[in-house]
Protein backbone atom coordinates (compact mmCIF):
# COMPACT_ATOMS: atom_id res chain seq x y z
CA UNK A 1 0.00 0.00 0.00
CA UNK A 2 1.43 3.45 -1.09
CA UNK A 3 2.12 6.65 0.80
CA UNK A 4 -0.96 8.44 -1.27
CA UNK A 5 -3.98 5.60 -0.74
CA UNK A 6 -3.16 5.60 2.94
CA UNK A 7 -3.35 9.23 3.25
CA UNK A 8 -6.33 8.95 0.90
CA UNK A 9 -8.29 6.85 3.45
CA UNK A 10 -7.74 7.55 6.41
CA UNK A 11 -10.29 8.82 8.38
CA UNK A 12 -8.42 9.33 12.36
CA UNK A 13 -5.31 8.93 13.77
CA UNK A 14 -4.75 7.41 16.87
CA UNK A 15 -1.97 9.52 18.52
CA UNK A 16 -0.80 7.72 21.70
CA UNK A 17 2.43 8.14 24.20
CA UNK A 18 4.82 4.78 25.37
CA UNK A 19 7.28 5.02 28.18
CA UNK A 20 9.53 2.03 28.59
CA UNK A 21 11.72 0.60 31.59
CA UNK A 22 14.77 0.44 29.14
CA UNK A 23 15.99 1.10 25.88
CA UNK A 24 14.02 -0.34 22.83
CA UNK A 25 13.27 0.66 19.27
CA UNK A 26 10.86 0.80 16.87
CA UNK A 27 11.08 -2.65 15.97
CA UNK A 28 10.33 -3.64 19.30
CA UNK A 29 7.40 -1.22 19.78
CA UNK A 30 5.60 -2.29 16.55
CA UNK A 31 6.34 -6.03 17.03
CA UNK A 32 4.83 -5.55 20.94
CA UNK A 33 1.57 -4.05 19.62
CA UNK A 34 1.26 -7.14 17.10
CA UNK A 35 2.39 -9.43 19.23
CA UNK A 36 0.32 -8.49 22.29
CA UNK A 37 -3.08 -7.83 20.77
CA UNK A 38 -2.85 -10.62 18.68
CA UNK A 39 -6.22 -12.84 19.66
CA UNK A 40 -7.50 -9.55 21.93
CA UNK A 41 -9.95 -8.84 19.89
CA UNK A 42 -11.90 -10.38 17.43
CA UNK A 43 -10.60 -11.55 13.78
CA UNK A 44 -12.55 -8.62 12.35
CA UNK A 45 -10.37 -6.21 14.52
CA UNK A 46 -6.85 -8.08 13.92
CA UNK A 47 -3.74 -5.79 13.49
CA UNK A 48 -2.08 -7.84 10.70
CA UNK A 49 -5.37 -8.37 8.74
CA UNK A 50 -6.56 -5.36 8.74
CA UNK A 51 -3.36 -3.63 7.92
CA UNK A 52 -2.89 -6.06 5.02
CA UNK A 53 -6.57 -5.13 3.93
CA UNK A 54 -5.40 -1.39 3.94
CA UNK A 55 -8.01 -0.63 6.82
CA UNK A 56 -5.22 0.15 9.40
CA UNK A 57 -2.28 2.28 7.81
CA UNK A 58 1.83 1.42 8.59
CA UNK A 59 2.34 2.59 12.49
CA UNK A 60 4.29 4.85 12.92
CA UNK A 61 6.36 5.39 16.14
CA UNK A 62 9.29 7.86 17.25
CA UNK A 63 11.21 7.08 20.29
CA UNK A 64 14.02 8.44 22.26
CA UNK A 65 16.43 6.94 25.22
CA UNK A 66 17.49 9.11 27.89
CA UNK A 67 19.10 7.64 31.07
CA UNK A 68 18.39 4.28 30.41
CA UNK A 69 14.76 5.32 29.90
CA UNK A 70 12.79 5.36 26.55
CA UNK A 71 9.76 7.95 25.75
CA UNK A 72 8.16 8.70 21.98
CA UNK A 73 5.28 8.91 20.42
CA UNK A 74 3.22 6.44 17.93
CA UNK A 75 0.72 7.51 15.29
CA UNK A 76 -1.59 4.51 14.08
CA UNK A 77 -3.70 5.66 11.00
CA UNK A 78 -7.54 4.21 10.75
CA UNK A 79 -9.76 3.92 8.08
CA UNK A 80 -12.55 2.27 10.02
CA UNK A 81 -15.71 3.86 11.86
CA UNK A 82 -15.36 6.27 15.15
CA UNK A 83 -16.16 3.21 17.73
CA UNK A 84 -14.10 0.56 16.04
CA UNK A 85 -11.26 3.06 16.25
CA UNK A 86 -12.13 3.70 19.69
CA UNK A 87 -11.63 0.02 20.71
CA UNK A 88 -8.54 -0.26 18.76
CA UNK A 89 -6.79 2.47 20.47
CA UNK A 90 -8.13 1.21 23.61
CA UNK A 91 -6.59 -2.04 22.81
CA UNK A 92 -2.89 -0.45 22.80
CA UNK A 93 -2.95 -0.01 26.59
CA UNK A 94 -3.49 -2.97 27.28
CA UNK A 95 0.91 -3.75 25.97
CA UNK A 96 2.58 -4.08 29.44
CA UNK A 97 6.00 -5.10 27.79
CA UNK A 98 7.93 -4.20 24.75
CA UNK A 99 11.21 -6.37 24.42
CA UNK A 100 12.47 -7.26 27.65
CA UNK A 101 11.83 -3.95 29.07
CA UNK A 102 8.42 -3.16 31.31
CA UNK A 103 6.49 -0.64 29.07
CA UNK A 104 3.36 1.42 29.24
CA UNK A 105 0.90 3.11 26.27
CA UNK A 106 -1.43 5.63 26.58
CA UNK A 107 -3.77 6.94 24.18
CA UNK A 108 -3.60 10.72 24.49
CA UNK A 109 -5.85 11.25 21.30
CA UNK A 110 -8.12 10.03 18.12
CA UNK A 111 -7.91 13.39 15.37
CA UNK A 112 -10.64 12.90 12.74
CA UNK A 113 -8.57 13.81 9.59
CA UNK A 114 -11.67 14.50 8.07
CA UNK A 115 -12.48 17.72 10.12
CA UNK A 116 -8.92 19.06 9.69
CA UNK A 117 -9.35 18.70 5.64
CA UNK A 118 -12.38 20.13 6.17
CA UNK A 119 -10.76 23.12 7.47
CA UNK A 120 -7.73 23.32 5.07
CA UNK A 121 -10.68 22.92 2.08
CA UNK A 122 -12.58 26.20 3.91
CA UNK A 123 -9.29 28.21 4.16
CA UNK A 124 -8.15 27.76 0.60
CA UNK A 125 -11.82 28.49 -0.56
CA UNK A 126 -11.58 31.76 1.05
CA UNK A 127 -8.00 32.44 -0.42
CA UNK A 128 -9.65 31.50 -3.74
CA UNK A 129 -12.26 33.61 -3.33
CA UNK A 130 -10.02 36.18 -2.53
CA UNK A 131 -8.12 36.08 -5.32
CA UNK A 132 -11.46 36.09 -7.62
CA UNK A 133 -12.76 39.41 -6.19
CA UNK A 134 -9.53 40.92 -6.20
CA UNK A 135 -9.60 40.19 -9.92
CA UNK A 136 -13.44 41.45 -10.79
CA UNK A 137 -13.52 44.79 -12.47
CA UNK A 138 -16.03 47.63 -11.36
CA UNK A 139 -18.14 46.78 -14.32
CA UNK A 140 -18.39 43.12 -13.07
CA UNK A 141 -19.12 43.96 -9.82
CA UNK A 142 -21.99 46.11 -11.21
CA UNK A 143 -23.28 43.31 -13.26
CA UNK A 144 -23.10 40.71 -10.20
CA UNK A 145 -24.74 42.77 -7.74
CA UNK A 146 -27.78 43.50 -10.38
CA UNK A 147 -28.15 39.70 -11.20
CA UNK A 148 -27.74 39.19 -7.15
CA UNK A 149 -30.75 41.88 -6.80
CA UNK A 150 -32.73 40.33 -9.69
CA UNK A 151 -32.58 37.01 -8.00
CA UNK A 152 -33.53 38.21 -4.81
CA UNK A 153 -36.77 40.16 -6.29
CA UNK A 154 -37.62 36.94 -8.33
CA UNK A 155 -37.67 34.80 -4.82
CA UNK A 156 -39.47 37.21 -2.55
CA UNK A 157 -43.23 36.31 -2.47
CA UNK A 158 -46.48 37.71 -0.83
CA UNK A 159 -48.19 36.70 1.84
CA UNK A 160 -52.33 37.95 3.16
CA UNK A 161 -54.60 39.48 1.61
CA UNK A 162 -52.73 42.74 2.00
CA UNK A 163 -50.03 40.99 -0.31
CA UNK A 164 -47.48 41.86 1.83
CA UNK A 165 -43.50 41.51 0.94
CA UNK A 166 -42.48 38.40 2.46
CA UNK A 167 -39.66 35.22 2.48
CA UNK A 168 -40.40 32.23 0.61
CA UNK A 169 -40.59 30.37 4.17
CA UNK A 170 -42.68 32.39 5.98
CA UNK A 171 -45.90 30.33 4.71
CA UNK A 172 -44.37 27.13 5.96
CA UNK A 173 -41.89 28.24 9.12
CA UNK A 174 -42.76 27.45 12.46
CA UNK A 175 -40.68 30.62 13.53
CA UNK A 176 -41.34 33.87 11.50
CA UNK A 177 -39.53 37.49 11.62
CA UNK A 178 -41.31 40.69 11.44
CA UNK A 179 -39.92 43.91 10.12
CA UNK A 180 -40.61 47.11 8.44
CA UNK A 181 -40.88 47.33 4.61
CA UNK A 182 -40.12 45.33 1.58
CA UNK A 183 -36.16 46.66 1.47
CA UNK A 184 -35.90 44.67 4.82
CA UNK A 185 -37.15 41.61 3.81
CA UNK A 186 -34.81 41.77 0.54
CA UNK A 187 -31.75 42.70 2.85
CA UNK A 188 -32.62 39.83 4.69
CA UNK A 189 -32.76 37.45 1.58
CA UNK A 190 -29.21 38.64 0.47
CA UNK A 191 -28.09 36.91 3.39
CA UNK A 192 -30.08 33.33 3.14
CA UNK A 193 -33.05 34.64 5.78
CA UNK A 194 -36.12 33.48 3.83
CA UNK A 195 -38.74 33.58 7.23
CA UNK A 196 -39.57 37.13 7.15
CA UNK A 197 -42.60 39.05 6.51
CA UNK A 198 -43.39 43.19 6.26
CA UNK A 199 -45.86 45.30 8.07
CA UNK A 200 -45.24 47.92 5.68
CA UNK A 201 -46.00 50.98 8.45
CA UNK A 202 -47.24 51.75 11.54
CA UNK A 203 -50.94 50.18 11.20
CA UNK A 204 -50.28 46.15 11.47
CA UNK A 205 -52.02 44.64 8.60
CA UNK A 206 -54.80 42.12 10.42
CA UNK A 207 -53.16 39.14 8.34
CA UNK A 208 -49.71 39.74 10.34
CA UNK A 209 -51.31 39.87 13.45
CA UNK A 210 -52.88 36.62 13.36
CA UNK A 211 -49.80 35.06 11.60
CA UNK A 212 -47.81 35.70 15.49
CA UNK A 213 -50.48 33.82 17.39
CA UNK A 214 -49.37 30.93 15.60
CA UNK A 215 -45.73 30.99 15.05
CA UNK A 216 -42.53 32.03 17.20
CA UNK A 217 -41.98 35.49 16.15
CA UNK A 218 -39.10 37.78 16.33
CA UNK A 219 -39.85 41.85 15.95
CA UNK A 220 -36.48 43.20 14.15
CA UNK A 221 -37.03 46.87 13.84
CA UNK A 222 -34.71 50.04 13.04
CA UNK A 223 -32.62 51.11 15.08
CA UNK A 224 -34.64 54.93 15.57
CA UNK A 225 -37.97 56.35 16.32
CA UNK A 226 -39.49 54.47 13.47
CA UNK A 227 -38.93 51.11 14.57
CA UNK A 228 -39.69 51.92 18.01
CA UNK A 229 -43.47 52.94 17.01
CA UNK A 230 -43.73 49.83 14.99
CA UNK A 231 -42.34 47.64 17.92
CA UNK A 232 -45.02 49.42 19.94
CA UNK A 233 -48.08 48.84 17.64
CA UNK A 234 -47.19 45.11 16.89
CA UNK A 235 -47.04 44.80 20.87
CA UNK A 236 -50.48 45.81 21.07
CA UNK A 237 -52.75 44.03 18.11
CA UNK A 238 -50.13 40.88 17.95
CA UNK A 239 -47.86 38.08 19.82
CA UNK A 240 -44.48 38.56 19.86
CA UNK A 241 -41.73 36.49 21.67
CA UNK A 242 -38.25 37.57 20.54
CA UNK A 243 -37.31 41.83 20.11
CA UNK A 244 -34.03 42.62 18.08
CA UNK A 245 -33.31 46.29 17.10
CA UNK A 246 -30.72 47.44 14.27
CA UNK A 247 -27.91 49.89 15.67
CA UNK A 248 -28.99 52.78 16.96
CA UNK A 249 -29.47 55.33 13.97
CA UNK A 250 -29.19 52.46 11.32
CA UNK A 251 -32.12 50.30 9.29
CA UNK A 252 -32.75 46.93 8.80
CA UNK A 253 -31.81 47.34 5.07
CA UNK A 254 -28.55 48.64 5.74
CA UNK A 255 -27.07 46.25 7.47
CA UNK A 256 -24.25 44.08 6.60
CA UNK A 257 -24.33 40.64 6.98
CA UNK A 258 -22.63 40.13 10.45
CA UNK A 259 -24.42 42.85 11.91
CA UNK A 260 -27.61 40.92 10.92
CA UNK A 261 -26.40 37.83 12.49
CA UNK A 262 -25.01 39.43 15.54
CA UNK A 263 -28.70 41.37 16.07
CA UNK A 264 -30.35 37.90 15.51
CA UNK A 265 -28.42 36.14 18.01
CA UNK A 266 -28.43 38.58 20.54
CA UNK A 267 -31.97 38.80 20.64
CA UNK A 268 -34.32 39.40 23.24
CA UNK A 269 -37.46 37.87 24.99
CA UNK A 270 -40.14 40.09 24.98
CA UNK A 271 -40.25 39.53 28.56
CA UNK A 272 -37.13 41.64 29.09
CA UNK A 273 -38.11 44.13 26.41
CA UNK A 274 -40.51 45.80 28.12
CA UNK A 275 -39.06 45.70 31.34
CA UNK A 276 -35.63 47.06 30.29
CA UNK A 277 -37.81 49.61 27.61
CA UNK A 278 -40.58 50.22 29.73
CA UNK A 279 -42.92 49.86 26.11
CA UNK A 280 -46.21 49.00 28.51
CA UNK A 281 -46.36 52.53 29.79
CA UNK A 282 -47.19 53.84 25.81
CA UNK A 283 -49.48 50.60 24.89
CA UNK A 284 -52.40 49.97 26.86
CA UNK A 285 -55.23 51.11 24.37
CA UNK A 286 -55.77 47.34 23.37
CA UNK A 287 -53.43 45.63 26.03
CA UNK A 288 -55.25 43.26 28.69
CA UNK A 289 -52.97 45.21 31.54
CA UNK A 290 -55.23 48.27 30.51
CA UNK A 291 -58.10 46.14 31.91
CA UNK A 292 -56.30 46.07 35.05
CA UNK A 293 -55.99 49.92 35.23
CA UNK A 294 -59.24 50.30 34.60
CA UNK A 295 -60.24 48.08 37.23
CA UNK A 296 -57.65 50.16 39.29
CA UNK A 297 -59.63 53.47 38.99
CA UNK A 298 -62.81 51.16 39.72
CA UNK A 299 -61.43 50.16 43.62
CA UNK A 300 -60.49 54.04 43.91
CA UNK A 301 -64.30 54.58 43.35
CA UNK A 302 -65.90 52.38 45.24
CA UNK A 303 -63.23 53.93 47.94
CA UNK A 304 -64.78 57.20 47.85
CA UNK A 305 -66.94 57.68 51.41
CA UNK A 306 -70.50 57.51 51.20
CA UNK A 307 -72.11 59.57 53.97
CA UNK A 308 -75.71 57.82 53.20
CA UNK A 309 -73.46 54.30 54.39
CA UNK A 310 -72.71 53.52 58.15
CA UNK A 311 -68.65 54.00 58.03
CA UNK A 312 -67.88 50.46 59.31
CA UNK A 313 -70.07 48.78 56.76
CA UNK A 314 -68.68 51.06 53.62
CA UNK A 315 -65.21 50.00 55.25
CA UNK A 316 -65.89 46.46 54.87
CA UNK A 317 -67.65 46.51 51.37
CA UNK A 318 -64.56 48.29 49.71
CA UNK A 319 -62.31 45.81 51.38
CA UNK A 320 -64.40 42.40 50.12
CA UNK A 321 -64.27 44.26 46.77
CA UNK A 322 -61.28 45.43 46.28
CA UNK A 323 -59.69 41.87 48.01
CA UNK A 324 -62.06 40.67 45.09
CA UNK A 325 -60.30 42.96 42.56
CA UNK A 326 -57.04 42.25 43.80
CA UNK A 327 -57.24 38.74 43.56
CA UNK A 328 -58.84 38.60 40.48
CA UNK A 329 -55.44 40.72 39.19
CA UNK A 330 -53.53 38.38 40.64
CA UNK A 331 -55.00 35.13 38.92
CA UNK A 332 -54.38 37.25 35.25
CA UNK A 333 -50.98 37.99 35.58
CA UNK A 334 -49.92 34.61 37.08
CA UNK A 335 -52.26 32.97 34.14
CA UNK A 336 -50.14 35.27 31.64
CA UNK A 337 -47.20 34.61 32.97
CA UNK A 338 -48.09 30.67 32.81
CA UNK A 339 -48.76 30.78 29.75
CA UNK A 340 -45.44 33.13 28.27
CA UNK A 341 -43.41 30.76 30.59
CA UNK A 342 -44.67 27.77 29.00
CA UNK A 343 -44.82 29.72 25.02
CA UNK A 344 -40.89 30.80 25.74
CA UNK A 345 -40.06 26.79 26.54
CA UNK A 346 -41.59 25.32 24.12
CA UNK A 347 -39.76 27.89 21.91
CA UNK A 348 -36.61 27.17 23.54
CA UNK A 349 -37.08 23.22 23.07
CA UNK A 350 -37.90 23.73 19.44
CA UNK A 351 -34.70 26.23 19.21
CA UNK A 352 -32.05 23.38 20.94
CA UNK A 353 -33.70 20.90 18.49
CA UNK A 354 -33.01 21.98 15.25
CA UNK A 355 -29.61 22.78 16.59
CA UNK A 356 -29.30 19.11 17.54
CA UNK A 357 -30.48 18.63 13.53
CA UNK A 358 -27.88 20.51 12.13
CA UNK A 359 -25.31 18.37 14.45
CA UNK A 360 -26.45 15.12 12.34
CA UNK A 361 -23.45 13.32 11.44
CA UNK A 362 -20.79 15.60 12.17
CA UNK A 363 -19.95 13.77 15.68
CA UNK A 364 -19.34 17.07 17.37
CA UNK A 365 -20.78 18.79 20.39
CA UNK A 366 -21.79 21.61 21.54
CA UNK A 367 -21.72 23.51 25.04
CA UNK A 368 -23.88 26.08 25.65
CA UNK A 369 -24.68 28.68 28.36
CA UNK A 370 -28.09 30.09 29.39
CA UNK A 371 -28.68 32.20 26.37
CA UNK A 372 -27.63 29.53 23.71
CA UNK A 373 -24.41 31.17 22.81
CA UNK A 374 -21.75 28.27 22.03
CA UNK A 375 -18.82 28.33 24.34
CA UNK A 376 -17.22 25.30 22.71
CA UNK A 377 -17.20 23.01 20.11
CA UNK A 378 -15.91 19.88 20.47
CA UNK A 379 -15.87 15.95 19.58
CA UNK A 380 -18.24 13.93 20.88
CA UNK A 381 -15.73 11.26 22.30
CA UNK A 382 -13.87 14.42 23.97
CA UNK A 383 -16.86 15.33 25.85
CA UNK A 384 -16.46 13.50 29.04
CA UNK A 385 -12.77 14.98 29.59
CA UNK A 386 -14.05 18.17 28.83
CA UNK A 387 -16.52 17.78 31.34
CA UNK A 388 -14.31 17.66 33.86
CA UNK A 389 -12.69 20.58 33.61
CA UNK A 390 -14.47 23.86 35.43
CA UNK A 391 -16.84 25.32 33.15
CA UNK A 392 -18.93 28.07 35.47
CA UNK A 393 -21.09 29.36 32.38
CA UNK A 394 -22.22 26.02 30.66
CA UNK A 395 -26.02 25.56 31.08
CA UNK A 396 -26.70 22.83 28.39
CA UNK A 397 -24.96 20.32 26.40
CA UNK A 398 -26.25 19.55 22.59
CA UNK A 399 -24.38 16.24 20.93
CA UNK A 400 -24.18 13.75 18.16
CA UNK A 401 -24.94 10.98 20.48
CA UNK A 402 -27.05 8.89 23.04
CA UNK A 403 -27.45 10.44 26.39
CA UNK A 404 -25.98 7.74 28.73
CA UNK A 405 -26.34 7.42 32.95
CA UNK A 406 -22.79 8.30 33.06
CA UNK A 407 -23.28 11.41 30.84
CA UNK A 408 -26.11 12.39 33.09
CA UNK A 409 -24.36 12.03 36.62
CA UNK A 410 -20.97 13.49 35.21
CA UNK A 411 -23.64 16.47 33.48
CA UNK A 412 -25.37 16.91 36.52
CA UNK A 413 -22.32 17.11 39.16
CA UNK A 414 -21.05 20.25 37.12
CA UNK A 415 -23.88 21.64 36.94
CA UNK A 416 -25.51 21.43 33.59
CA UNK A 417 -29.44 22.16 33.30
CA UNK A 418 -30.23 20.60 30.24
CA UNK A 419 -29.00 17.22 27.83
CA UNK A 420 -29.99 17.24 24.06
CA UNK A 421 -29.55 14.15 21.81
CA UNK A 422 -31.12 11.75 19.33
CA UNK A 423 -31.91 9.34 22.23
CA UNK A 424 -31.62 8.48 25.82
CA UNK A 425 -30.65 5.00 26.95
CA UNK A 426 -30.98 2.98 30.40
CA UNK A 427 -31.11 6.11 32.35
CA UNK A 428 -32.29 5.03 35.28
CA UNK A 429 -31.84 7.63 37.81
CA UNK A 430 -32.43 11.01 36.37
CA UNK A 431 -32.17 14.45 38.87
CA UNK A 432 -35.01 16.68 38.73
CA UNK A 433 -32.90 19.44 37.86
CA UNK A 434 -31.18 17.83 34.40
CA UNK A 435 -33.62 18.23 31.41
CA UNK A 436 -33.35 15.28 28.92
CA UNK A 437 -34.19 16.32 25.33
CA UNK A 438 -34.23 14.50 22.19
CA UNK A 439 -35.63 13.84 18.77
CA UNK A 440 -37.13 9.79 19.62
Amino acid sequence: MGKGEELTTTKYLIHAQINANGIVEKPDVVGAIFGQTEGLLSNDLDLRELQRTGRIGRIQVIIHSNGGRAKGEIVIPSSLDRIETAILAASLETINRVGPCEASIQVLRVEDVRAVKRQQVVNRAKEIYMGMMESVSPESMKMIEEIRESMRVHEISEFGEERLPAGPNVHTSDAIIVVEGRSDVLNLLKYGIKNTVAVEGVNIPNSVAELTKKRTVTAFVDGDRGGELILKELLQVGDVDYVTRAPRGKEVEDLEKDEVMIALRDKAPLEQVINNLDFNLDTQAKSPKNKEKKNDRKIKNISKPNKYHDSKTSRSSRKDKTDKFNKRDRNNRNDRKSRYKDKRQDNRNYMLKNMLRNLEGTGNSEILDDSLNILKEIEVENLYEELKNNNPDADTIIFDGVISQRLVDIAYSKGIKTLVAFKSSRVIKKPDKLKLITLN
